[in-house]
């Protein structure tokens, strides 16, 4: 087994939607079917304000504001097939800027198709009898065309060249995992030369360690990483969208499977980690209304984590910091020196000073 000692960590940036509506009193409702990519048509200068703040909390990566956008979503916006797919590639030039001219990273954001639904669907994977493996890798292909289609125009290269990775978020569906996979398979026969690094990160909103479909973590490595003719190999895999106190015991499952494909031969290294859990604290989002209900503790930086202790193979229930909480998961992992590279960041409710928090903390490791 190849071992990555000392693994680098990467700070992603947090919650974009989120802290647009806490911190930025942006509305979104059912006039408002794009979430965050709403702002590219509305205010493209509240986004760059929004990313900026992320970057100068310390994120490494910036996530593009096309989580929820499609050609459907922005047809729902009256906006056509030519003014929206300028719209998405304008949202790769925000997050460039928001860097303010320092190094950075940019990857691009591409939700679950379950994301665009409406309600949206990325925390049930009810997409509808029409919706099968081949429908959605035609999706998600048409999709990522959006960014690259004719590049031989200089406004569209740019658009490509400035994009560092492709980041496949919230996938609740095994499925979905693998029409993804077979879709940057035809990107990169496509775009042969200037292919994207991508991950594929899904989401564990039960109780479980399970999709919303059911498949085990097992399973989910297996169709993350497991060797297909005509599909593309991710580059990370991981959790996002999730609460925070199951993080831990999912990347020991993510481990334990890539492990074991590891030794029987079936994936030639370890990938990277991508992980970016929830900072809710308590709440739990209404797909139906669009609304965060149910809120217990009335502070976001702090989360009631249930903690498993590996070490003293006790679970234990404990109050702590999110960023704390998050960087100890972290550097656990990073000990074990089995990941590439880690990437670490938020989600819901994340905000920039959590991420500020975080980086502070990850900086102080890499001084150790």
């Amino acid at each position: 087994m190849t071992l990555h000692k000392a693994s680098q960590i990467l700070l992603l940036d947090g919650g974009l939607g989120t802290t647009l509506v806490d911190s930025y009193s942006c509305v979104f409702d059912e006039r408002t079917p794009l979430w965050s990519s709403q702002l590219l048509l509305s205010s493209p200068s509240t986004l760059k304000d929004v990313q900026t703040a992320f970057a100068r909390a310390g994120a490494d990566i910036l996530l593009t504001a096309t989580y929820q956008a499609s050609l459907e979503g922005f047809s729902r916006c009256d906006v056509p097939k030519q003014e929206a797919t300028r719209y998405m590639r304008s949202a790769v030039k925000i997050a460039r800027t928001a860097f303010e001219g320092r190094s950075g990273r940019l990857a691009l954001s591409l939700g679950a198709y379950g994301a665009t639904m409406i309600p949206g669907q990325e925390y049930s994977g009810r997409y509808g009898d029409r919706v099968r493996a081949e429908w959605l890798r035609e999706w998600h292909l048409q999709r990522v065309r959006l960014f690259y289609d004719g590049m031989e125009t200089p406004v569209t290269e740019r658009c490509w060249e400035e994009i560092d990775f492709l980041a496949f978020e919230t996938l609740p569906l095994l499925s979905e995992v693998s029409a993804v996979r077979e879709a940057m398979g035809a990107v990169a026969r496509e775009v042969w030369g200037c292919e994207k690094e991508f991950w594929i990160s899904c989401v564990f909103p039960g109780e479980g360690n399970v999709l919303p479909d059911g498949s085990s973590v097992e399973q989910v490595v297996r169709a993350m990483l497991g060797k297909k003719e005509g599909a593309a190999s991710p580059s990370g895999v991981g959790i996002n969208c999730t609460r925070l106190g199951k993080v831990e015991g999912l990347i020991m499952e993510f481990e334990k499977a890539v492990n074991r494909m590891v030794d029987a031969s079936e994936v030639d290294q370890w990938p990277d980690l991508v992980i970016y859990p929830d900072a809710t604290n308590g709440e739990v989002y209404n797909t139906t209304t669009m609304q965060w209900e149910n809120g217990k503790n009335g502070s976001n930086s702090v989360c009631l984590n249930l903690a498993y202790e590996y070490t003293s193979g006790e679970l234990t229930v404990s109050k702590t910091l999110w960023d704390e909480t998050l960087f100890d998961i972290v550097s656990r992992a990073r000990d074990r020196e089995s990941w590439r590279s880690i990437i670490v960041g938020g989600c819901c409710k994340s905000t920039p000073v959590h991420i500020a928090k975080l980086r502070n903390r990850i900086d102080g490791i890499v001084r150790t």
